[in-house]
């Protein structure tokens, strides 16, 4: 009986001591950089089933800065419509839908260098 105490502790051990990395994407937009300075928000683009707590925890972990609030956008994707062939003999195909994904803006409380990720 005390064997099964011994492998029960040992297995919640070896489970607390496991460093889990996030399983989803975070995309920077193009236009926050240039009114990071003057709003101190930042907008990202992730997967729909990521959530707030997730995207600040990411955040503060992956640049050490302190998030002051994060908002969300559910965004739906397009219909686009694809073309075969060139000019006047072009044939439209179909329509396809861009995949949805949500906008995170995080707002910073302090104003700090966000120094880009190496490689």
């Amino acid at each position: 009986m005390n064997t099964g105490i011994k492998k029960a502790g040992e297995l919640t051990t070896r489970y607390w001591n496991n460093i889990f990395f996030p399983n989803f994407k975070l995309t920077v937009f193009r236009n926050t950089h240039e009114t990071f300075e003057k709003t101190k928000k930042l907008m990202f683009k992730t997967t729909c089933d990521v959530g707030k707590t997730d995207i600040k925890s990411y955040v503060k972990a992956l640049y050490g800065v302190h998030v002051n609030k994060v908002n969300t956008i559910n965004v739906q994707g397009r219909l686009k419509g694809s073309v075969k062939g060139i000019g006047k003999k072009a044939k439209r195909q179909g329509t396809f839908k861009t995949s949805d994904y949500k906008k995170a803006i995080i707002t910073i409380s302090e104003p700090t260098q966000i120094q880009p990720l190496k490689r």
